[in-house]
């Protein structure tokens, strides 16, 4: 399974179960994220990844500038991490 199918998935369902999503690009920079998602007062950071993959270098240092200014990144790999991280 690619990285692009999980994510692609997790959008899906993600916006039927009214989240707004977002893709994340950040301009001249790398390992920003892939997707914002917002609903109901929550905000999450999200990195999709292949099963069993983590996250490159880059976007290793990213998740933890962004986790020193307060923020979690969550990696997901797979669809049971993602369902639990919506509900």
């Amino acid at each position: 399974m690619i990285e692009r199918v999980v994510e692609e998935e997790a959008v899906r369902i993600a916006e039927e179960r009214g989240w707004l999503v977002r893709k994340v690009v950040y301009a001249g920079r790398k390992g920003a994220p892939d997707r914002f998602l917002w609903k109901g007062g929550k905000f999450l950071m999200v990195e999709f990844k292949r099963p069993g993959e983590r996250p490159n270098p880059q976007q290793a240092k990213e998740h933890a500038r962004l986790a020193a200014a307060g923020w979690k990144v969550h990696v997901i790999d797979n669809w049971t991490a993602f369902h639990a991280l919506i509900t």
